[in-house]
């Protein structure tokens, strides 16, 4: 009877090893094959990135070294409706298209206007952004008209439509103006230190940054450029079908507000509405 006890036992102990071993292979193959038993895995987030100057107050800049402003703001709010994993590249504006041409972003957001020759290589978002072009010069400038400005130095954004669009209206007015342009500068401060006579840039920003740093500025009121603002994204891109899902935000951000909101937070007026 004792045999018979000790030989059950022995049994015993050998079914419990078989059946750890059992368990054990069964783990090392579930991990062998990516898989933890009792772990969902989260499903991966698209990632877009996309770059800024971080140098255009107040539509993208740095501040404590983190990025703000109304475009950093949009998109954040772009990329929570959307599921996005978001990340941002910095460079000089006239850097940005070359960083998209190579694929190193996705987009831009820099105030980026729409013309034909950009429509020729990009395909654009829905618009978010509008405004003029205009000039600034100091407040104590007798200059009121374009012929005022004449021989006059004018700075303006480096590769931007600001360049272009200066660069026509000085030949189609004949204004021989000498032109300079800028990276990253503040054409602003610039003009208040008298390195230069005016400056040409979006009247949003201008106006934005003569009041928060109180210069003594003055915007002539000659607007001559309208310009249309939205994100770039290259024809045939594999995010060309993201830009769709973007546009469809950027629609119901225009109609629950949220552009309307923003804008006014960072310009103390609505540039989301065309005039």
């Amino acid at each position: 009877m004792m045999n018979k006890r000790k030989g059950m036992i022995i049994v015993g102990f050998m079914l419990v090893a078989l059946l750890a071993l059992w368990g054990c292979s069964s783990t090392e193959v579930a991990e062998e094959g990516g898989i933890e038993e009792g772990v969902v895995e989260e499903p991966t987030k698209e990632k877009i990135v996309v770059g800024t100057s971080g140098e255009y107050y107040p539509w993208a800049f740095q501040k404590d070294g983190e990025l703000q402003g109304f475009e950093i703001d949009v998109w954040k709010e772009i990329a929570e409706r959307n599921d996005l994993e978001i990340s941002f590249e910095t460079s000089k504006f006239s850097g940005l298209i070359g960083m998209l041409d190579t694929g190193r972003i996705d987009t831009i957001a820099h105030q980026m206007s729409i013309t034909e020759e950009r429509e020729e290589k990009y395909n654009f978002t829905q618009p978010y952004a509008y405004s003029y072009y205009d000039f600034a010069v100091k407040s104590d400038s007798t200059s009121k008209s374009l012929d005022d400005l004449k021989g006059k130095s004018v700075g303006c954004w480096q590769g931007g439509n600001g360049e272009r669009t200066l660069r026509a209206i000085n030949e189609e007015y004949g204004l021989n103006l000498d032109i300079k342009t800028y990276d990253g500068v503040p054409i602003e401060k610039e003009i208040e230190l008298g390195r230069i006579d005016a400056g040409w840039q979006g009247e949003v920003k201008t106006a934005a940054t003569i009041e928060q740093n109180d210069l003594d500025l003055k915007l002539l009121g000659i607007k001559l450029v309208f310009e249309t603002n939205a994100y770039p994204f290259i024809k045939g891109s594999e995010k060309d079908a993201l830009r769709e899902d973007i546009s469809k935000t950027i629609r119901a951000m225009h109609e629950d507000g949220t552009l309307s909101n923003l804008s006014q937070k960072w310009f103390d007026l609505d540039t989301t509405v065309k005039p």
